[in-house]
């Protein structure tokens, strides 16, 4: 195994310039040497060992993430983000993937409260990263949800597209409410006056948040919340396919359609071809997460684009503050969503 000596002797530097050059304070020495000491460890295959340097100096560079599922696309664009911070920090990743992805379907759908069943295997991965010292623990969660009491640690924590009911708790989260008023508002002034919305689980926080932003951009319009234009749904397909049934099925259909999520939005689109409803002229009609299915779908589906790398990013920004020891951080942060206007968010009509 190939020592800092090793280097030290390849290089003819001493011991303590390899050490400067391996802890980047590139300071204590010129451009030149530390050229030369890397060039060295390179031909050497030499890997310092952080665990031991942050038993050393009691200071770590590394960040443990906890993902809930790397091959789901929120969960990898958010790593992504943490990466690329902690690349600009000087910083590494110790990635501890709970693969749960294809292990909490229940019944259909994919039921988030099993996963309070793999506490353990977090367990494990906080033991990991306890074990190697890293600096903070990121947990990125594939859905937007409450896992309150899910990781129990002292080490710095920081929840990336999760949250907690724990104020003490450090989140970052993206808006729902207020681009889901952006979303209403826009169809409204497109001259939209019955907007029909197919909403997640009644029990579901993100999906609350957004009813609240549908009812707010209603009220500042001075329109009239309809509970008949209100349909619910599991996020599923099926789901969308059910709800818009029964909004079609109205004396008074809706000229718009605000759905909470893309797959369901997939379901309505079904639906409403099935019925020789145009998409984009009959009606108008936008999804929510933006997913790569929106582009190839026809028409192309309208969306709302979730902040997934900034999510990522802060996170990585947090946990390495709350690490160095600041103590002004902020606990909860939302990140803005963006609207994505696609084929079927295009009437010109007047919507009436």
């Amino acid at each position: 195994m190939t020592t800092l000596k090793d280097v030290a002797k390849r290089a003819g530097v001493s011991t303590a310039t390899v050490s400067y050059v391996m802890n980047q304070r590139t300071n204590k020495v010129s451009e030149s040497v530390a050229a030369k000491v890397r060039k060295a460890a390179r031909e050497l295959g030499y890997q310092p060992n952080m665990a031991a340097r942050a038993l050393r100096s009691n200071k770590s560079n590394i960040i443990g993430v906890i993902s809930e599922d790397i091959a789901t696309y929120q969960v990898n664009n958010i790593v992504q983000g943490i990466n690329q911070e902690a690349d600009a920090q000087n910083y590494h990743i110790f990635l501890g993937d709970l693969n749960l992805n294809g292990k909490i379907w229940h019944d259909g759908i994919q039921d988030y409260g099993k996963v309070f069943d793999y506490r353990s295997q977090i367990q494990d991965k906080i033991d990991i990263f306890r074990t190697i010292g890293v600096a903070g623990i990121i947990y990125a969660g594939m859905h937007d949800r409450d896992v309150t009491g899910l990781v129990q640690t002292d080490i710095p924590l920081v929840y990336a597209y999760s949250y907690t009911q724990n104020e003490q708790d450090y989140m970052v989260d993206n808006d729902n409410q207020q681009v889901s008023m952006e979303v209403v508002k826009a169809m409204i002034e497109k001259g939209h006056r019955r907007i029909g919305l197919i909403s997640g689980p009644v029990d579901s926080v993100p999906a609350y948040k957004r009813l609240m932003g549908y009812q707010t951009a209603l009220m500042n319009a001075g329109l009239t919340m309809d509970p008949e234009l209100i349909a619910y749904g599991n996020w599923s397909v099926c789901a969308g396919e059910k709800a818009c049934k029964k909004l079609m099925e109205l004396a008074s259909r809706p000229t718009a359609l605000f759905v909470m999520n893309d797959w369901m939005a997939v379901g309505a689109m079904k639906v409403l071809k099935s019925m020789g409803i145009q998409i984009g002229k009959d009606i108008v009609l936008s999804g929510f997460d933006d997913i790569d299915l929106c582009d190839f779908v026809e028409p192309s589906l309208s969306s709302v684009s979730l902040p997934l790398a900034e999510i990522g990013r802060l996170a990585a920004r947090k946990v390495i503050a709350l690490a160095n020891g600041e103590k002004d951080c902020t606990h909860r942060e939302e990140l803005p969503c963006k609207i994505v206007e696609r084929q079927s968010f295009c009437f010109t009509g007047d919507g009436a």
